[in-house]
C-alpha cells in the first residue's frame, strides 16, 4: 500500500510541475525587437505581446512546435515556436500586417 501511495504522490508532483505557467522572450533576427509570450497552466491558453499588439492567445500544440494564435480587431497573429531549436516564425494579417523570424528563450516569471 505504501508503495502505491509513493507512486501516486510522485505522479501528482510531476503533474503539478508540468502544469506550471511558461514564459518566453523572443528576439527578432531582423530588428532586435522583443515578443513576450506566456502559456497558462491549462496549456491551451496564453498571452502574446508585440510592439503593436497585445492580448490573449489560443495555443495549438504540434509535432515539434507550439502555435500562439491571437485574433482581435481585424488582426490575426500566428506565432510559431519551433521547440527543438527555439526559433520562431511570426505572421500578422490585418491592419498590422507583417512577418518576422528569430529566436526564443524560456524565462522564469
Amino acid at each position: 500500500m505504501k508503495k502505491w501511495m509513493c507512486v501516486a504522490v510522485t505522479a501528482l508532483l510531476a503533474t503539478a510541475a508540468a502544469a506550471e505557467e511558461r514564459h518566453f522572450v523572443c528576439v527578432s533576427d531582423r530588428d532586435g525587437s522583443e515578443v513576450r509570450l506566456n502559456q497558462a497552466a491549462e496549456g491551451d491558453k496564453g498571452r502574446i505581446a508585440t510592439q503593436s499588439i497585445e492580448g490573449d492567445a489560443t495555443i495549438l500544440k504540434g509535432v515539434g512546435n507550439m502555435t500562439f494564435l491571437h485574433i482581435e480587431g481585424g488582426n490575426v497573429v500566428t506565432f510559431v515556436i519551433h521547440t527543438e531549436d527555439m526559433t520562431y516564425d511570426l505572421s500578422i494579417k490585418g491592419p498590422h500586417v507583417g512577418t518576422d523570424r528569430g529566436t526564443c528563450i524560456q524565462v522564469d516569471a
